[in-house]
């Protein structure tokens, strides 16, 4: 049965994850890996950490990472589902964490989007600048 859960794995559990993806894991960084993180969603299956992913802040970008799925049967809907998960903790989160929202209010807001197309419809270029300074997709992969 899969569960998901929006803890962070331990760390024995982590290591094992990335070890199926990266060969070369500095152990030494894997705490402050994970102290960085601003959201995450952990894909069990029974007792075994079967996937991860994990949204943290890179300057001013909130980035997704680690988003890491073992071989399973239904990989790919597990790995749309940690995403639709991770963007709705980040949703709640902005409520409260000011870091979160700035990042996020980067660029013209979705409101100021929604404004210039009552006007005119806005540029291509505006769009994805607006959109580009939301959450960036890092590190996908699929083991």
């Amino acid at each position: 049965m899969i569960e998901y859960t929006n803890n962070l794995p331990n760390k024995v559990d982590y290591y094992d994850l990335l070890r199926t993806v990266y060969e070369d894991i500095d152990v030494s960084e894997l705490a402050s890996e994970l102290e960085n993180t601003i959201a995450c969603v952990s894909v069990y299956n029974g007792e075994r950490l079967v996937g991860m992913g994990r949204v943290k802040r890179e300057n001013n970008y909130l980035c997704i990472d680690d988003l890491i799925v073992k071989l399973e049967d239904c990989r790919e809907e597990i790995q749309n589902n940690i995403i639709v998960k991770l963007f709705n903790q980040v949703n709640q989160i902005k409520h409260y964490d000011v870091v979160v929202r700035d990042c996020l209010n980067m660029t013209m807001s979705s409101d100021d989007v929604l404004y210039k197309t009552i006007e005119s419809k806005p540029s291509e270029e505006e769009v994805r600048a607006s959109m580009e300074n939301q959450i960036q997709l890092n590190g996908y992969v699929g083991v």
